[in-house]
């Protein structure tokens, strides 16, 4: 029985896989900025200067840490 269930669902798992490709048309739709999973570089920069501050890590972004508070 176990078996047959595991052929069955190996069956069931190889029949949903697609081998489809997205045509040249499709993808103007992907390289739209609003489906960008980052932020802007600049605000990414920002988040990161303040996060790494904040945290007192050393070298965050290259520079040394610093004092908590985020100021540039």
């Amino acid at each position: 029985m176990k078996k047959l269930l595991f052929a069955a669902s190996l069956l069931l798992l190889a029949g949903t896989t697609s081998c489809r490709s997205v045509e040249f048309y499709e993808k103007a739709a992907f390289s739209d900025p609003m489906m960008a999973f980052d932020t802007d570089r600049a605000e990414a920069h920002f988040y990161q200067k303040v996060f790494y501050s904040m945290e007192g890590s050393a070298g965050g972004i290259g520079t040394t840490a610093g004092g908590g508070c985020g100021c540039y």
